[in-house]
């Protein structure tokens, strides 16, 4: 399993399908994308479609930034309320169950460093990526992001692709997957194939 993580609008989604489509080549294994966020946005997304008038797994920046502000508000209490871990044991849930189906998950939000160093105590490795330019979103990203950047395996910074650039992302794809398989590559392939 591989981890994402860096700030909002770093390119962590842009690198976990260019990442699934080089595992799948290589391995020959299915690959999942999975989220810290899905349950936390699907939990909300029936109040922001009603009173917003925004989707919760929108792709808009700037409906983005209107709803950000709520998915991270009601992320944190969640943890409050009920542990720090309540996503990150959701998430190794799901991962558990791919696992019988021999299928390699790709988890495209590590945001915090309790969420990286869970993933790596069940077998996986974190890259930390870093677009330049760019800046966290909030407070608690800017608090966790160096955490999370300690914890990582690999850390990569890449530039600002314009839209029509973006197949130059699968070659850094390429790149950051021969570097994990250095580590980890006999120990995927007896799991997930």
């Amino acid at each position: 399993m591989i981890g994402i993580a860096g700030v909002a609008r770093s390119g962590k989604d842009t690198l976990a399908k260019n990442l699934a489509q080089v595992v799948e080549e290589d391995l020959g294994s299915k690959v999942k994308i999975l989220s810290f966020a899905l349950p936390l946005r699907c939990q909300v997304n029936k109040l922001l479609e009603e009173f917003y008038h925004i989707s919760a797994f929108t792709e808009n920046e700037e409906e983005k930034k209107i709803i950000r502000p709520l998915l991270v508000a009601h992320g944190e209490q969640m943890k409050k309320r009920f542990g720090n871990k309540i996503w990150l044991n959701s998430l190794l849930g799901d991962v558990e169950e791919l696992s019988k189906e021999k299928v390699f998950p790709i988890i495209s939000d590590v945001r915090f460093d309790f969420e990286a160093e869970g993933l790596k105590e069940s077998g996986g490795l974190i890259v930390h990526i870093s677009k330049v330019g760019n800046q966290p979103a909030n407070e608690i990203e800017a608090i966790n992001d160096p955490l999370v950047f300690k914890a990582a395996d690999l850390n990569h910074t890449w530039p600002s692709y314009e839209p029509d650039e973006m197949e130059k992302c699968m070659d850094h794809a390429q790149i950051l997957w021969q570097m994990l398989k250095e580590t980890k590559g006999e120990e995927w392939k007896k799991i997930y194939t």
